[in-house]
């Protein structure tokens, strides 16, 4: 009578929607609201930034350089965000399981540590990064601006802002967060740990050595060339020096015309003067090294990979 009188109940099957991937999205979404929050509040301040600042006469003056000064702070918070969304994302990933033990737990569960750990980690890293994608791409729209379409777009920090490079250094941020948290107990440790060393990964690759990761261009200029050669475009100057004859990099001598009163020689005598003391050391020519701004993409590319291998 009693058995007769309960209900029967319907059978769950115990895997929730969509599997791993809803239970990650539901233990970190807090986190991906927040950092895409930020992501969006700066796109759409950048956003009507542009609009504003494009409807604004470009000319020297109080209100032109006040729009200036906001610009300012919006590339300093460009710079900045990248890193600090990624490194602290990542630390979360892990950190919070860890911190509280329930790792264990999840590792007891059915599912693989593969596919828990991928898991967990393209959930909060692939929306961030390519949130961050959109803020390198409104960037890059923004410089288009009357008055700021001039700044040189491979140099710092304008090559770090644009593109897709501050979604490289999100991605290389969370590269440094997930093990600081997998390895500490301290989620707040992690966290700090991993902002520290993804910042000096980053200013370091990503702002020093960046000019080294493809191989420059280079103009050649006679010594006694009466022409002066102007690298085209608004390229990235990585270097300037002297040649032998045998196309060799050697060190120019000290070339003193002597002690010579102003007005007193014309300019093209100091000049032979000068090319003769260097062509009795033996130089014939002086080179430039450079990086074409058409080439930025190749940079890119070049740097994301990196970023996305040390990521790995």
């Amino acid at each position: 009578m009693i058995a007769d009188s309960i209900a029967p109940v319907r059978q769950r099957s115990g895997r929730a929607p969509a599997g791993m991937w809803w239970v990650a999205w539901r233990q970190h979404r807090f986190t991906l609201v927040v950092a895409l929050g930020l992501v969006a509040a700066l796109g759409l301040t950048m956003v009507v930034f542009r609009l504003v600042y494009g409807a604004v006469d470009p000319y020297p003056g109080p209100r032109f350089g006040g729009f200036n000064r906001f610009w300012l702070i919006l590339r300093l918070s460009l710079i900045a965000l990248p890193v600090g969304v990624g490194a602290l994302a990542g630390a979360v990933v892990f950190g919070q399981d860890r911190e509280r033990g329930t790792q264990v737990f999840a590792l007891s569960q059915s599912v693989g540590r593969s596919r828990w750990y991928w898991t967990k980690c393209v959930v909060v890293a692939a929306p961030l990064t390519l949130a961050v994608l959109a803020l390198g791409l409104i960037a890059q729209w923004v410089i288009t601006a009357p008055g700021l379409e001039t700044r040189i777009p491979m140099q710092i920090p304008d090559f770090q802002l644009l593109g897709a490079v501050p979604a490289a250094f999100t991605l290389l941020s969370f590269g440094f967060g997930v093990p600081a948290g997998v390895f500490f107990r301290s989620l707040a440790a992690a966290m700090s740990l991993a902002f520290v060393a993804a910042t000096v990964v980053t200013v370091t690759l990503g702002y020093g050595l960046y000019t080294d990761l493809v191989p420059p261009d280079r103009i050649v200029t006679p010594l006694r060339s009466e022409d002066f050669v102007e690298v085209p475009g608004l390229p990235l100057v990585g270097g300037y020096g002297y040649l032998d004859a045998a196309g060799n990099v050697v060190m120019p001598p000290v070339c003193s015309t002597g002690a010579v009163e102003v007005g007193t020689v014309a300019a093209e005598t100091v000049r032979a003067q000068w090319q003769e003391c260097m062509a009795d050391a033996g130089i014939v020519s002086s080179y430039t090294e450079f990086i074409h701004d058409d080439r930025r993409g190749q940079l890119t590319s070049v740097l994301s990979g990196i970023c996305a291998a040390i990521a790995a």
